[in-house]
């Protein structure tokens, strides 16, 4: 695919960011977002002079333009955003939601952010000011998932929508000029099967090299306007605002202003070097999780078997003692595995301490002599996940649980899964009201004669996201299969059966073979107001005479390369029988009405064409027919002379 077909969005705040923040990509089809916070009274008013500015540039909103759209944030009632004391902390969590959902409705996958080299440096003084240490100082990350939208469905981690593998080839020729293209693509290692959530949106921050005052250069150069936000000089306003007066008026200490010939190490350098070592750590992890031996993965529970097979830290050129770097590698790699089955969007590093030193102290055969007394149990919890040691049988065709610690073994054999819910906590739930059908047809098909608007995609326990058509008459809520709520289940299947046991069967086997033991109890469950189970959607079980709908998909997964597909256990795919299919964005009901036109024209040119090929073979056979008639009417003429 050509470069100029890719679409981008560029997000500006009608600040010096919002203008032709990137010549460089002028050949792409790019669509500009600008956000109206309404926190001052002429922030509308600045919007739209900037959206002008862009039309001035590129052409109001042609095909071959770039097409830009006002985002106004919505403040609760009576709430006077300048006011609010975390401001700034609940803009930019708005701002993103806003953009995110913009993004999913314009089928945009990449979003690229005016983020400048003072805004990094910025960020890096802010969280020293917090306690920030280590990986916290490297300040803002050239790429990285939208932040602030977790549970918008399209937005983050879900919804389909990424490169291709040849938009990627693009993309990397068009970024090559700009610097790594490494950093500047999103992952490609994600998932794409049926059963589970893959794309959303991805931020780009490719100014983070550039400076303030050569943009503005760059800009004046260029005669592209701009205009700067007032409250960004206001230092009461927020922490980042009285730091960047202090870096202005260079009151900052002399570690943390920039270099100078006193002083050559200062913040930014400390911050360069945390984050290639950030990035050294990451990848050595992503190396040692692309070794490991996934067994099976079973979606319908979120359980996962994995085999951590003899291979040793110290590959990486380390010491073959346990160190900080090893410790830090390990539970990279530990994180990356318990991000597959836990419900946490976010693991951090310093709670896998006892996890790491559980599941990867003995995978060197040179650190047997460890002290195996620091060492955790078999069993334990991190992150969310329930981990437990099992051994393999000769044919790796069951799990055993219960292998005695003392038989420490080089080949650790783990299974990982949703750790059971804490009584005292609540449970996770999703609210599903009834649906509002949009039309009735007495003359379509039983089941298409009600039709209903597509419902909203609810990301559920941090794992399933989950759709639900409610046609009863009663709100339906989603929740974990607790045991009560069985006992009551296999009672009604009982009953239902009656002296049947084929269900029953179905219910016993489905639970053995999916979620054995306390696994089952955390399965989401779709129940009535009368708390009683109506469908349990990862194992595709529902209650006969049923009157709704459901989809379900396991939330986005990165697995290693040498994954097997009969490894992996996928939830059931299904599809809605009574659904209106999806408004069209305008920019896209554009796209779908150029495509007809362009095919109703190729469809008249080609009547006309057969039109004027029907004239001419018509024009030929006219002439042969004369030509016949008078070749016969000459040859009359020598008979009737001869006589």
């Amino acid at each position: 695919m050509a470069p100029s077909t890719l679409e981008q969005g560029i997000a500006g705040t009608g600040q010096i960011r919002s203008g032709k923040q990137y010549p460089v990509l002028q050949f792409l089809r790019l669509h500009a977002f600008i956000v109206d916070h309404k926190a001052r009274p002429d922030s509308t008013e600045e919007a739209k002079q900037v959206r002008m500015w862009l039309h001035e540039q590129f052409g109001p909103n042609k095909d071959d333009s770039l097409r830009s759209d006002i985002l106004t944030l919505k403040w609760p009632h009576g709430v006077i955003p300048s006011e609010l004391p975390n401001f700034e902390t609940e803009a930019r969590r708005l701002r993103y939601q806003a953009l995110g959902k913009a993004c999913h409705q314009a089928n945009i996958p990449s979003l690229l952010l005016g983020h400048h080299k003072a805004d990094k440096k910025e960020t890096s003084i802010m969280r020293l000011i917090e306690g920030y240490r280590g990986a916290g100082l490297r300040g803002i990350s050239t790429e990285s998932d939208i932040p602030d939208c977790e549970g918008i469905y399209g937005a983050y981690q879900s919804g389909g929508r990424g490169y291709t593998a040849t938009q990627n080839e693009s993309a990397k020729a068009l970024f090559s000029k700009q610097g790594p293209a490494e950093e500047m693509l999103p992952p490609m290692k994600e998932y794409r099967k049926p059963g589970f959530e893959y794309g959303g949106v991805r931020t780009y921050r490719p100014l983070l090299t550039f400076s303030k005052r050569n943009l503005q250069k760059t800009l004046s150069e260029a005669n592209v306007p701009w205009v700067e936000d007032p409250t960004n000089e206001d230092p009461t306003v927020s922490v980042r605002n009285a730091i960047r007066l202090l870096i202005r008026n260079k009151s900052l200490p002399m570690a943390l202003s920039g270099p100078s010939h006193w002083n050559t190490y200062t913040l930014e350098t400390a911050a360069e070097n945390i984050h290639q070592k950030y990035q050294w750590r990451n990848e050595r992890a992503d190396d040692l999780f692309q070794a490991l031996n996934i067994i099976t993965f079973d979606s319908r529970a979120g359980s996962l078997a994995v085999r951590i097979r003899s291979m040793s830290l110290d590959k990486s050129s380390l010491s073959p003692t346990i160190n900080i770097e090893q410790e830090n590698i390990g539970a990279r790699l530990v994180r990356l595995l318990l991000q597959l089955v836990s419900p946490q969007d976010h693991i951090s590093l310093q709670s896998l301490e006892t996890a790491t030193k559980s599941m990867l102290l003995d995978i060197d055969k040179k650190l047997r002599g460890h002290d195996k007394k620091s060492c955790p149990g078999p069993i334990f919890t991190a992150g969310g996940v329930y981990c437990e040691r099992v051994s393999l049988s000769n044919d790796d065709s069951g799990l055993k649980s219960g292998e005695s610690y003392k038989s420490v073994l080089v080949d650790h054999t783990w299974r990982l899964s949703r750790q059971p819910y804490h009584q005292n906590l609540p449970e996770p739930e999703c609210r599903v009201p009834p649906a509002q059908p949009l039309f009735y047809n007495p003359k379509a098909k039983k089941q298409q004669q009600i039709i209903y608007p597509e419902p909203p995609w609810q990301l559920w326990d941090g794992r399933y996201w989950i759709q639900v058509i409610n046609s009863t008459l009663q709100p339906l809520k989603i929740c974990p299969l607790t045991e009560d709520r069985l006992l009551r289940l296999k009672a009604r299947v009982r009953a239902e059966d009656c002296g049947d046991t084929k269900k029953s069967a179905t219910l016993r086997k489905l639970m053995r073979e999916a979620a054995p033991g306390l696994l089952r109890f955390t399965l989401p469950a779709i129940v009535d107001g009368e708390d009683k189970v109506l469908v349990l959607p990862t194992l595709g079980f529902e209650v006969d005479g049923l009157t709704i709908e459901w989809r379900i998909r396991y939330r986005r997964v990165i697995f290693p390369d040498n994954i097997k597909k009969e490894a992996v256990i996928a939830l059931p795919e299904k599809e809605f029988e009574c659904v209106k299919p999806p408004a069209i964005s305008a920019h896209h009901q554009n796209i779908i009405e150029d495509r007809r036109e362009a095919k109703v024209q190729r469809k008249v040119e080609g009547i006309v064409e057969k039109q004027r090929i029907k004239e001419k073979l018509d024009k030929r056979l006219k002439k042969k027919k004369m030509r016949t008639k008078n070749q016969r009417g000459s040859r009359n003429k020598k008979s009737s002379s001869c006589y």
